[in-house]
């Protein structure tokens, strides 16, 4: 499941829970896309609530952080899933703070 949040005028928060595969990581991308056109240019990514992630899913997720990189915006993944610290997000910056600090 995916929600998203304004933040600001250009800044969106997708909050992702459950399972992120292959067909979770491709609607994100569609969102993040969509989002992009609409002017967000920082997008953060809470997985805080999320299960499992595939190595798929994984990578769809590294994909989408490098269009967006490439079309000039910023990325940033909430929470510390243990899975993603040894996989394909070598370029994403992880952010470590509560939810708490997030307003």
């Amino acid at each position: 499941m995916i929600q998203a949040e304004q933040l600001s005028p250009d800044t969106i928060l997708f909050h992702i829970r459950g399972l992120l595969q292959q067909r979770t990581a491709k609607e994100l991308g569609l969102w993040v896309l969509r989002s992009y056109h609409l002017g967000f240019r920082t997008f953060l990514f809470d997985l805080h609530r999320v299960l499992l992630i595939d190595e798929v899913g994984s990578h769809h997720l590294a994909l989408i952080g490098q269009g967006v990189q490439e079309k000039g915006g910023t990325w940033r993944i909430l929470g510390n899933p243990p899975v993603l610290e040894n996989q394909l997000l070598s370029h994403a910056i992880f952010e470590h703070s509560p939810p708490e600090t997030w307003n």
